[in-house]
């Protein structure tokens, strides 16, 4: 199947773009106004940063080490590891933009890099604020940042032009380079796919309101071509198709697995796709070879949400998943998925953390759902902090975005902070450490957007503070992973 342009224009558009975005990121990879020095304990140039000490802090099992602001607060982050210089340097995106720092002290990351909002601006925006990324991913290999763009977001606009992915070459994380901006017709969160030669960017560039705006709907996986990045090409064909009983809906985040099966969750559940190799095809009852554009459906479907008091409240939204290749607890090998069920409301009725159950969809149940014949995966449990321990109970909360390792989640919460969950026994989900950070006297109240285990340590995305550095003092249940899945874990 050959790939086709989807917008007419977009490769001489996205040319302009590169010459103007490729400047403005070389020039301010130098770090104009930020006092650099150069600090051989990390390789090279190390800019000014702030660190702001956590001092109402409210935490258990947990130590807190270090905090980092950069240009902003942070939706995401991710690592790529460099032979070269024999360490991670960990990128992270917000508001503010791109901001780069070396590990080679993991306990102290040091800023040596950034690209603000301002070298972001595309024509048509109205100010200077980087909008969305949330759920960065990069190639590691090739060393790639990709910046995906929602311009209008959530709550409001904060800009106006055109959703896509900007293209940041890393190869020398002291020099982040903006090699072009492609605009796609979705750019809320994009995941890597079949080892970063392609992207399925997901999400909405509206404000519409979920069952009320007739705009939210329809916003299925899109698909680009990224083996020459500096021209990129999204096909005209959607994938996930009428996810949500037969109607195409919202589409938030894809996850790929160990497996290298992909994940995309949204409004109307989670479903996983084969994105290469020969595969049967339950859907089409047949075998064929599946491709990123054209996948092979594996399993999955919708899962009733819970609120705390445990009352079903048919929220269909799933932010994001992790499959669990391996066996836990009572269940089979590969059987459970890990969901975030985001809904972002008062702390006692917020979204929580869900584990379902795929069994009963392998047959394509999920993509022949119904309002008459409606098929739903079995909720095995659902876990939220309130009551719980270290819990707050006013404010912002949800459940979002999560990395595991072993048998311990590390979840972002928002106002709730980070949460470390046991899901050794999948039917009781247990609290084993918590950190959270109330806003006081000169410390800035935290909302923990993401949180991301790596190299035995534990970096918070945090909306307000930056990045949070911890580490788990409890005791590590399951075997530790030797992979620790960022958005994309390509085997």
């Amino acid at each position: 199947m050959k790939a086709k342009p989807l917008v007419a224009g977009a490769v001489a558009l996205a040319a302009a773009l590169a010459v103007q975005l490729g400047a403005a990121g070389a020039a301010f990879a130098a770090g104009p106004g930020s006092s650099p020095s150069d600090n051989s304990a990390h390789g090279g140039t190390v800019l000014d940063d702030v660190h702001n000490e956590p001092t109402t802090a409210v935490a258990g099992n947990v130590t807190f080490i270090d905090n980092v602001r950069g240009v902003s607060g942070y939706s995401a982050l991710n690592f790529i590891n460099y032979d070269k210089y024999g360490y991670d340097f960990m990128f992270a995106n917000g508001t503010g933009g791109l901001a780069v720092w070396s590990l080679k002290d993991p306990k102290h990351p040091a800023l040596v890099s950034k690209i603000t909002a301002a070298e972001l601006r595309l024509p048509g925006d109205t100010q200077d604020r980087f909008w969305e990324g949330e759920n960065m991913t990069v190639d590691p290999k090739r060393k790639l940042v990709f910046l995906t763009r929602d311009p209008r977001g959530f709550g409001g606009t904060v800009s106006t032009g055109q959703s896509g992915v900007y293209i940041v070459d890393v190869k020398n994380p002291w020099k982040p380079e903006v090699v072009t901006f492609h605009p796609i017709p979705a750019g809320h969160t994009a995941t890597c796919i079949n080892d970063c030669k392609y992207l399925w960017s997901v999400g909405p560039a509206n404000t519409g309101t979920p069952g009320q705006d007739p705009s939210w709907k329809g916003v299925p996986v899109r698909v680009t071509d990224i083996h020459d990045i500096k021209h990129p090409y999204t096909f005209d064909q959607a994938v996930d198709l009428g996810r949500h009983d037969g109607v195409t809906d919202y589409v938030h985040s894809v996850d790929v697995d160990k497996n290298g099966i992909a994940w995309a969750s949204g409004e109307g559940g989670v479903r996983g796709y084969w994105t290469e190799g020969r595969h049967y095809d339950p859907v089409q009852k047949r075998n064929r070879v599946a491709t990123a554009y054209d996948p092979v459906p594996y399993a999955g479907g919708t899962v009733v949400a819970t609120n705390p008091a445990g009352t079903e409240f048919f929220d269909f939204f799933d932010h994001n998943a992790y499959h669990n290749t391996e066996k836990v607890g009572d269940f089979d090998k590969g059987e459970l998925l890990y969901i975030t069920n985001e809904n972002i409301t008062t702390c006692s009725r917020a979204g929580e953390f869900k584990i379902a159950s795929l069994k009963g969809s392998y047959d394509g149940e999920g993509w022949r759902s119904t309002p008459e014949n409606p098929f739903r995966l079995d909720l095995i449990s659902h876990w939220s902090p309130w009551g719980k321990e270290g819990s707050a109970t006013t404010g912002s909360c949800s459940a979002h975005w999560f990395t595991v390792n072993g048998n311990i989640v590390a979840q972002g919460w928002y106002g709730q902070g980070t949460r470390f969950i046991d899901v050794s026994d999948p039917k009781n989900p247990t609290q084993v450490g918590y950190f959270r950070v109330p806003a006081g006297e000169g410390v800035t109240g935290g909302s923990a957007s993401a949180v991301y285990w790596h190299n035995g340590l534990v970096y918070v995305a945090d909306y307000n503070r930056g990045v949070d550095v911890l580490r788990f003092d409890g005791k590590l249940a399951g075997a530790p992973d030797d992979k620790i899945c960022w958005n994309s874990c390509d085997k």
